[in-house]
């Protein structure tokens, strides 16, 4: 309803006479909702500009399956190498997935952790956000055996094969299998079709990682669908290094 000229001077000569807090209160009363919603849109936009601002564009994107990474080699793996290549940390990472279980054992104890890894390990693959992995023996067995790893062979060239090529290591990959008729029936013997791949590299062999001081061998695996090759090319050249932080 539209106020009087008379109402809306005795409305301003109310709001003159209250007090700081009154007027706040006045005000709120009556326009609590408009100042919520900016109030929520404010800190929407906020949240906008702070992610954009704080957000760092990933040069790769690895995984740590089965092995602890202290903190001298995390740096290492992270800030070290977006150094070594000339990149600004503060705006380039390489985003790592720590604490990865991948295994067999079908036990009650790891059986829930280990199916979450694999989904986890699968919906980064299917998102094109995996590119290495950093895995002991057991899950590098697993990932072979599941097709998901490069042959590096043809993928290595110069120098860098060179350096690598004592350490490249074969491992089965199933070309197909009964598994499923075999788990639904256990009298089917499980028959597989398979063939050795170079597919991994024993990375902990290297000095980088003979610093760390890992309990078991590591390998080093690429992902097959990775979409960052030239990127992938460059870390494995960073890790096999003689002195890869003199770089960094």
């Amino acid at each position: 309803m539209k106020l009087t000229e008379a109402e809306r001077a005795e409305n301003r000569e109310a709001l003159a006479e209250m007090s700081l807090l009154q007027k706040l209160g006045h005000v709120f009363e009556y326009y609590k909702f408009p100042l919520v919603l900016a109030l929520i849109a404010a800190v929407a936009l906020g949240s906008v500009l702070y992610y954009r601002l704080t957000r760092k564009e990933a040069l790769l994107y690895v995984a740590c399956a089965n092995i602890a990474v202290g903190e001298d080699l995390d740096v290492a793996l992270d800030e070290g190498f977006t150094r070594a290549i000339g990149m600004n940390p503060g705006k380039y990472r390489v985003y790592l997935y720590r604490g990865l279980y991948l295994s067999r054992d079908a036990s009650v104890q790891n059986h829930e952790y280990a199916y979450a890894s694999q989904l986890k390990s699968l919906a980064a693959m299917a998102d094109k956000k995996l590119d290495l992995l950093l895995m002991n023996r057991e899950a590098y067995d697993i990932m072979s055996s599941g097709g998901y790893l490069l042959p590096l062979e043809d993928s290595l060239r110069g120098d860098l094969y060179r350096r690598v090529a004592d350490r490249l290591v074969a491992n089965t990959v199933i070309l197909e299998d009964n598994e499923i008729e075999h788990r639904l029936d256990e009298s089917i013997p499980y028959r597989a079709v398979t063939e050795e791949v170079a597919n991994g590299i024993l990375i902990s062999a290297f000095p980088l990682f003979e610093r760390a001081d890992f309990s078991g061998e590591v390998y080093l695996g690429v992902i097959g669908n990775s979409a960052r090759m030239d990127a992938v090319l460059q870390y494995i050249d960073y890790l096999t290094a003689e002195n890869p932080l003199d770089a960094a």
